[in-house]
């Protein structure tokens, strides 16, 4: 009886993954559509490259500034409902931006809606993966990214054949249509996996805080040096994702989708390698050495850097893809250890307010990114903008990989 009754409530566990896997491949299915048809946009409202790069960095804007928020909401409130209500907000952002007529409506339907949409969906949905996932949390957190990848991919591929076919409209609506459907199956599902602890009437534990939180980050070097690498990577995520395809629709003469699924589909495919093989290592390693996640992370950021340097200097289109699919692999090496490094130093009751702050420091930081790159075009191409993306991520590298070398923490609680 025991027996099954354990089975029981570890498939439950794997379907909450499976569940909010699901959400997470919508959430960036739904990020990438704005940067592959960001060429049929410019065209067809009349926008220059850095007006259509000041829409991606509002994006990112909004959600770094309202990310810490939903950190508290996310401890404060029932994680589940926070990230049905994310994913209804964040599809009806998508949906609008199909009848933006102008830089204006644009800008508040794709910059201010969708990124206050999809701002509380990772604290509240990582913090009740890891709610559920001791022993497994590495392997449930790296499945679960692999979301992003397989959502950015198809995103990218879908998104550029319905914008050429017909037009860029209706790649919008389509998507947002997605998630407003799954937003129901969501609500309903996620109904079995309630934060006991703390929903309980006898937990006596203090309200979490956004200052408690701070103080948190602040006084433990592993987890600021983790707040100050992630603006790192999205500054590079970001500016890739952006423009690259844009970029290999320029030089390549590749048509839109192809650009589109190129751009994505070889990098990620390699992070998938990435994420998974570092998310099983790392869940071993760390029962012997503590900071193994933390030197995984950071050999993974260090690493794509060169890779990145490469391929913006690559003559051939093959040269640049195996660039930009290298960068994906060891990228998917520091993601597997993005959300479960943080939980291994943190607990429970702070863990997405936690998060909430290492994503707002990723995204106010990568929101320069985009626009950033736009407004290089002109003198230095789209190329100049991808050595500025090495740069950082060798920085972000070197960065988190000093905070993991200092002195053991005596001031956070694990699990």
């Amino acid at each position: 009886m025991r027996k099954a009754s354990a089975e029981r409530a570890q498939t439950g566990r794997w379907e909450l993954v499976g569940l909010l896997w699901v959400a997470f491949f919508l959430n960036q299915a739904d990020r990438q559509v704005y940067n592959v048809v960001l060429p049929l946009i410019g065209a067809d409202l009349s926008l220059s490259s850095a007006e259509l790069g000041l829409v991606a960095s509002a994006f990112s804007l909004i959600y770094g500034l309202l990310v810490p928020v939903a950190g508290i909401v996310g401890d404060r409130l029932d994680r589940g409902r926070v990230v049905a209500l994310s994913l209804v907000v964040f599809s009806l952002g998508t949906s609008l931006t199909g009848f933006a007529s102008s830089f204006i409506l644009l800008m508040l339907f794709r910059g201010i809606a969708t990124g206050a949409g999809e701002a509380f969906y990772a604290p509240a949905a990582t913090s009740l993966i890891a709610e559920e996932h001791e022993e497994t949390r590495g392997r449930a957190l790296a499945l679960h990214q692999t979301a992003n990848y397989t959502g950015i991919v198809l995103g990218s591929l879908l998104s550029g054949w319905i914008g050429q076919t017909y037009g860029w409209r209706v790649a919008f609506l389509m998507y947002g249509a997605a998630g407003l459907l799954w937003s129901v199956v969501l609500a309903r599902r996620l109904r079995r996996h309630r934060s006991s602890p703390r929903a309980s009437p006898m937990v006596t534990a203090p309200k979490p805080s956004l200052g408690e939180a701070l103080r948190l980050v602040l006084t433990t070097p592993a987890l600021l040096g983790q707040l100050l690498a992630f603006g790192g990577l999205v500054f590079v995520i970001v500016g890739f994702l952006t423009w690259s395809p844009t970029l290999l629709f320029e030089r390549f003469g590749l048509s839109l989708a192809e650009a589109g699924f190129s751009a994505v589909f070889y990098h990620h495919a390699l992070a998938y390698v990435g994420v998974v093989a570092a998310g099983w290592f790392t869940d071993r390693a760390i029962r012997t050495y503590p900071r193994a996640r933390l030197l995984v992370m950071a050999f993974g950021l260090a690493a794509s850097g060169p890779c990145i340097w490469w391929a913006a200097g690559s003559e051939t289109l093959t040269q640049m893809l195996i660039g930009f699919a290298l960068f994906g692999l060891f990228r998917g090496a520091y993601d597997a250890g993005i959300f479960a490094a943080i939980f291994d130093l943190v607990e429970d009751r702070l863990r997405a307010s936690v998060t909430g702050l290492v994503l707002a420091s990723g995204f106010v930081i990568g929101a320069a990114s985009p626009t950033i790159m736009g407004l290089m075009k002109a003198d230095h191409g789209l190329e100049g903008g991808l050595r500025l993306l090495a740069v950082t991520s060798v920085v972000a590298g070197a960065i988190l990989a000093i905070s993991t070398a200092m002195p053991p923490i005596t001031n956070t609680t694990r699990r």
